[in-house]
């Protein structure tokens, strides 16, 4: 099987990068190139200049938090060459981001609009309901963190041709931290990701959000 002809990592950690970079004399052979800084402008480019004939790539995504920005999975469907990986931080980071209060600081909203690409997460998981004094109770909603899978998952079924089911990833508690989601362009990747990632623990698929 052939390997990969080039492999970019970006991280804004310096001294991953450093780590990183020990790869170059572990495989002086390969074309490997890191760089320190926010991945997000740095894939966008590497997207835009994506447009060689017969080239194909894969991008795993691992955002610390809610920092992948849409925007960055966009430029990479929109070259139809880029299958994704993408470990989803619902439990760890993105469903703590949203308070049972509703009272949400604004550069964590401001996180969440760029995660999502829509603010349409405020619709769902919050309930609004009249009290006795004629003023609002919001209450976070019990299923918060599957509604806001659904979202994520629809808006890339919105880009990709397909999305595997995700599976989930859970820490020694067994506490659901991660989804890792695949998308892409061709069927046969969706039918080997597919396979994969139903050998871990078994999800239904997230309904549709409406």
């Amino acid at each position: 099987m052939n390997g990969f002809n080039s492999h970019y990592f970006f991280d804004a950690d310096p001294a991953r990068a450093e780590l990183l970079k020990a790869l170059k004399s572990e495989f002086p052979k390969k074309d490997i190139r890191v760089q320190v800084g926010d991945a997000n402008p740095l894939i966008q480019e590497l997207a835009r200049g994506f447009n060689h004939n017969g080239t194909r790539g894969v991008a795993f995504l691992d955002p610390y938090g809610p920092h992948l920005d849409w925007r960055t999975v966009e430029a990479l469907a929109a070259t139809k060459k880029f299958e994704v990986i993408i470990n989803f931080p619902l439990g760890m980071a993105i469903n703590r981001l949203i308070t049972r209060s509703g009272d949400i600081p604004d550069n964590w909203r401001r996180d969440l609009d760029k995660c999502f690409g829509t603010n349409d997460w405020k619709k769902l998981v919050y309930d609004d309901q009249p009290n006795l004094f004629g003023d609002i109770d919001r209450h976070k909603v019990d299923d918060a963190g599957s509604r806001l899978l659904g979202l994520y998952v629809d808006r890339l079924k919105g880009l990709f041709n397909h999305v595997a089911t995700p599976s989930v990833v859970r820490n020694t508690r067994g506490i659901a931290i991660y989804y890792m989601i695949w998308a892409g362009p061709h069927g046969l990747g969706h039918k080997i990701a597919d396979h994969i990632l139903k050998q871990g623990e078994k999800i239904k698929a997230p309904k549709p959000n409406r």
